[in-house]
């Protein structure tokens, strides 16, 4: 039995809105009998905001099942401005090193970036410890922050780019989620040999939760879940509902800093046909993947998506619904090929969004063939217990 420390500021257990690869991967390592800490912010990220337990308090420690929680102080409230991220980012760093130096000395220590200070911190806290170091790589940071236009301070690119250099040196192990990430970090100058490719997948040991709220019955509904957030080009949506039939109902559940602005929007333009979910615990997915007769996947039409296999993705094809995606050419349009799951469209195309949507709703045997086609392959090819046994190898690998 190993010891192992996992920093991730963002942790999500199947009880709560987001993804699981984390909980699932830390679930997989105790089950084969090592000693887990898990190191996370308790500052719920949709809503960044502290629940009344933690107040007050900088490090809480837990014990959820075989896993003991670790979860510490990070800035709440902070939106997309530069400021008051790298004050979250930053303070979770501190504090996750605090709650290292307090935690069982470690075999292995484990992060996942973003957050990149995060992974730094964590780097530091192997190399103070004499701990092999493994790196997960889910967005390559800073690179996408400043393709999307979201960092662009000079002196900020700087920093970013010697804490990455400081993370790719230090780590044993890299692992990356897809294979435009994967293809960056070698291009950085890690070895291949160093990097293993383990994607997101399929989540069949969740079940379902409960049931979603009532739907107008007899409406076509074309149905988002995920972040709205910035990656996500979510307008193209509203503009498909003001020309779609008005028997299509879009419905788009989740939270993120961009869905204000969409709710007010969605209102401005006297859009009845779409209608807003708040966030869902990830048990309660399925049940609402159930009432949808196809899931919509947009992306903006910028190069870094092309990279793109985005864990709703995959919820998707569980669910055995067809998929609609709105991308540039590249990973997510392959799969969409390969496995005869749904339509490719152009991205940020309101019109063609609308087009695939009436066609699908025209052709019900065909959309159900599609669907039924991506949940085939996505359980053969994507089982996250399959690939969390993955993860644990190249854990074990190192100790």
């Amino acid at each position: 039995m190993s010891r192992i420390t996992y920093v991730s500021q963002y942790f999500v257990s199947a009880d709560q809105p987001g993804g699981v690869r984390h909980w699932q991967h830390t679930r997989a390592l105790a089950t084969r009998g090592h000693d887990v800490t898990v190191i996370t912010s308790y500052v719920q990220h949709k809503e960044r905001t502290i629940a009344p337990q933690y107040r007050g308090r900088k490090i809480v420690t837990e014990q959820e099942g075989d896993l003991r929680i670790m979860r510490t102080y990070s800035t709440p409230g902070y939106g997309v401005d530069l400021r008051s991220r790298a004050a979250n980012y930053g303070s979770f760093a501190f504090w996750a090193g605090v709650a290292a130096a307090r935690a069982p000395r470690p075999d292995v220590v484990i992060a996942s970036s973003p957050s990149l200070p995060a992974a730094a911190a964590a780097a530091g806290i192997a190399q103070a410890r004499r701990a092999r170091f493994v790196l997960e790589v889910r967005d390559l940071w800073p690179d996408s922050l400043v393709e999307m236009g979201l960092l662009s301070n000079p002196r900020a690119i700087a920093a970013a780019r010697r804490m990455e250099r400081y993370c790719y040196r230090r780590a044993d192990r890299i692992v990356t989620l897809t294979e435009g990430i994967r293809d960056g970090v070698i291009a950085a100058g890690v070895p291949a040999a160093k990097v293993s490719l383990i994607t997101n997948g399929v989540d069949l040991d969740i079940g379902a939760g409960s049931e979603p709220v009532d739907l107008a019955p007899g409406e076509f509904v074309a149905m988002y879940v995920g972040a709205h957030g910035t990656y996500s080009a979510l307008d193209t949506l509203l503009g498909a509902a003001r020309v779609s039939d008005p028997g299509v109902r879009f419905v788009l559940v989740g939270g993120g800093d961009q869905k204000a602005g969409l709710v007010a929007r969605a209102a401005e333009q006297g859009l009845d046909n779409v209608t807003f979910i708040d966030p869902v615990p990830k048990k309660d997915v399925p049940s609402w993947l159930a009432r949808a007769d196809v899931c919509l996947l947009p992306y903006q039409d910028v190069p870094l998506f092309a990279g793109a296999l985005p864990n709703k993705a995959f919820d998707y094809l569980g669910a055995g619904r067809p998929i609609i995606a709105g991308a540039p050419v590249g990973e997510l349009t392959r799969l969409v090929e390969a496995s005869g799951c749904g339509l490719n469209i152009p991205p940020e195309d309101p019109g063609a969004l609308s087009a695939a949507v009436a066609a699908l709703r025209a052709d019900p045997e065909g959309a159900e063939r599609m669907g039924a086609a991506g949940r085939a392959w996505v359980r053969e090819h994507y089982d996250r217990a399959a690939l969390a046994r993955r993860f644990v190898s190249v854990v074990e690998s190192l100790v």
